[in-house]
């Protein structure tokens, strides 16, 4: 029997190159032939699958600020030949660094600042194609703070200059990019979802309640980010699908001139993965967290929706499930099974999410070897 394995990071606890080494340890035991391949989907661990599928590529780094302002140690992927480099905004912009021991820092203290000057670290070191990853962030200023970093210049409609932060989002009516530092760039935004700036599904309400917005601000955020949205963009005013990646970072972007991708597709063809999973008898994805975001463009719903395609079975791995079963069946998965196995705390399952992993591998492997017997 061969298997595939495409398994997404699980946030603190392992890589997508680290979880196929897991399953492959086990499956060898069994006689199964594992192959791993490093995928992510424009969130954490982007450029680390980007450097595992180029040759000669290597990690640069670079002083940025956290979403909070404090200076720290990023590093980015870098291929000299190619002058190419793959950024996760998480590496910047994280949401780890607005997390405290009693919740999160105020959303509006935050800002995107920190991945444009990531930005402008690979531009520097020779970069003339800079793809950024947008997955993994802690902030929701609509990628306000990114623009200013970049050089971008936010006006009132007094022509007054505004400072490039959430707060001044909703007095904006123009923005001056002419002295963009990008302009000679190829720029490529990777998004992980496929959300827009505003809505149900966007950027505020979707993905900013994970990033400290509670029932209190969700509204004055929304109103900030439509009002930007309608006056810097008044023909599709944020609702591209992507718009909403990061915080609304995919949308800052989009306006800067970049491209705006599917992380998973672009990934996934560099690794190509189709011709993979067509060669295989099982495939086994995953992510830390399986629910309804998992809907919007996640890496392991992309996975199985191949393996449907090759009628190929499709097991997703997770941390938790928050799917129902008829959810998991729709979204392409044959099953899904959970790496937790008793009550615990959220700290001791990132602790040994290995461990964990590794059981549970040992728990599918003989059972993937009695369907094979069975010729199901």
């Amino acid at each position: 029997m061969k298997a595939l394995v495409a398994i997404d990071s699980f946030k603190g606890s392992f890589s997508s190159a680290e979880a196929a080494a897991i399953v492959a340890q086990v499956f060898r035991q069994y006689g199964i032939d594992s192959t791993g391949v490093t995928l992510a989907d424009g969130g954490e661990g982007t450029s680390e699958a980007f450097l595992a599928n180029q040759r000669g590529g290597r990690w640069e780094y670079a002083m940025v600020h956290d979403p909070c302002g404090r200076l720290i140690k990023a590093k980015y992927a870098f291929v000299p030949d190619e002058r190419v480099a793959m950024i996760d905004a998480a590496m910047a912009s994280g949401i780890q660094s607005v997390k405290t021991d009693v919740g999160f820092v105020n959303p509006v203290m935050t800002s995107s600042a920190g991945t444009g000057e990531l930005i402008m670290a690979a531009s520097r070191q020779g970069a003339t194609k800079i793809i950024v990853g947008l997955g993994g962030t802690g902030t929701t200023d609509a990628g306000i703070g990114l623009m200013g970093a970049l050089g971008a210049k936010l006006y009132d409609s007094y022509n007054q200059l505004l400072p490039a932060n959430i707060s001044s989002i909703n007095l904006i009516d123009h923005i001056d990019l002419s002295e963009i530092a990008t302009k000679r760039l190829q720029l490529v935004a990777c998004t992980d979802v496929d959300g827009p700036l505003t809505g149900t599904a966007g950027a505020v309400q979707m993905f900013g309640p994970q990033k400290g917005l509670t029932d209190a601000n969700l509204k004055d955020f929304e109103r900030r980010f439509q009002h930007f949205a309608q006056q810097v963009d008044p023909i599709n005013q944020g609702q591209l699908a992507g718009d909403g990646a990061a915080g609304g970072m995919g949308f800052a972007l989009r306006l800067l001139g970049a491209s705006v991708v599917p992380g998973f597709q672009m990934m996934s063809d560099v690794a190509q993965l189709a011709d993979k999973i067509a060669a295989t008898d099982v495939v086994i994805t995953g992510e830390g967290q399986l629910d309804h975001q998992s809907l919007h463009g996640k890496l392991p719903v992309q996975v199985a929706q191949i393996a449907r395609r090759f009628h190929k079975p499709c097991l997703c791995v997770a941390g938790s499930i928050q799917l129902t079963p008829s959810e998991v069946h729709a979204a392409g998965f044959t099953t899904a099974l959970s790496l937790i196995q008793q009550v615990t705390d959220l700290e001791r399952a990132i602790r040994e999410g290995k461990q964990n992993l590794r059981l549970l591998m040992e728990r599918v492997a003989p059972l993937l070897l009695l369907l094979e017997s069975k010729n199901v």
